[in-house]
């Protein structure tokens, strides 16, 4: 433990799940806003702004196991299920999946760059009704994502507008 050390383990997975999407999305250049400390009530951590409409994401970090049939089991609350159900816009979730278990490994800094070990995952979870949802590992969050996701939020206002 580092003298400085303050953050809780899960605090640490989290903020490392959220920076690792965000990252991604300053890949794609899309513009995103975190959801402040507090107030995530919605079950949301980023709102993710495509030119139609904006997304909701919610991001969960850890080191589960995939499972023999190609999915990431996560667990969810009933009340994130109920604010999922009632958004009009697409809410997604992202698993974020730590190839490393423990908080030094989870980051290298060679010479020429910085390699984060994990990949993450996502699914739609609007309409959900389990107790825990299957992020399939089909699903890897890159660039090609947002495609999809864009698809997606057209979709819900009737017009879907070819690139």
């Amino acid at each position: 433990m580092l003298a400085w050390e303050s953050l809780p383990l899960s605090d640490r997975k989290g903020r490392l799940g959220v920076t690792y999407v965000r990252t991604v999305l300053a890949q794609a250049a899309l513009p995103n806003e975190e959801t402040t400390g507090g107030e995530d009530h919605m079950a949301v951590d980023l709102n993710v702004q495509f030119p139609a409409a904006t997304v909701r994401v919610q991001i969960k970090c850890g080191i589960r196991k995939p499972n023999k049939s190609g999915s990431i089991s996560v667990p969810i609350k009933p009340t994130w299920r109920d604010r999922w159900c009632a958004s009009k816009v697409p809410v997604y979730l992202v698993y974020v999946r730590l190839e490393k278990g423990e908080p030094p490994d989870w980051l290298e800094h060679p010479a020429l760059a910085t390699t984060v070990h994990a990949r993450a995952h996502w699914i739609r979870v609007n309409g959900m009704s389990a107790a825990s949802v299957s992020v399939p590992l089909s699903n890897r969050l890159s660039l090609d994502t947002f495609a999809t996701w864009n698809q997606q939020v057209e979709e819900c206002f009737g017009e879907v507008v070819s690139a």
